[in-house]
């Protein structure tokens, strides 16, 4: 059984590593629901993207409190700005039951947007002629 997750899981990361654009780190809150419980727990995301504002794949390992074990997932999330929201299905190891759950957090999206670096100034270098216009006027 170890060995069909494990080749199982290295086929969905082969896959999704063309896909992959600009990754990027999430530490964040999941919510599990799934073999008769509902389960919370903390854990660090994978995401295929870091554009807010856009969808991303993602690979995550959570501590779970109520299983008081690990739990390996794989998911879709919506990238905010520094913040993501995720559905994702896991495998609890320590109950070993396969579940869904729903998380969100922080995660450090790329905010590369000109409008915001400069506070809606004007970049470019304007150098002035003190002599004022040369040529005909």
């Amino acid at each position: 059984m170890p060995h069909k997750i494990l080749s199982a899981s290295a086929f969905l990361i082969a896959l999704g590593a063309p896909a992959i654009a600009d990754p990027t780190l999430g530490f964040g809150l999941n919510f599990t629901f799934g073999n008769g419980t509902i389960n919370s727990g903390v854990g660090v995301r994978l995401f295929s993207n870091d554009t807010p504002d856009e969808f991303a794949g993602s690979l995550g390992v959570d501590y779970m409190f109520g299983s008081q074990g690990w739990r390996g997932s794989i998911g879709a999330a919506y990238m905010m700005e520094n913040s993501y929201l995720e559905l994702n299905g896991g495998y609890d190891f320590n109950r070993g039951g396969f579940d869904f759950g729903l998380g969100g957090g922080w995660a450090n999206t790329d905010n590369d947007d000109d409008d915001d670096d400069n506070n809606g100034s004007d970049d470019s270098l304007v150098i002035m002629d003190p002599a004022g216009p040369v040529g005909d006027v």
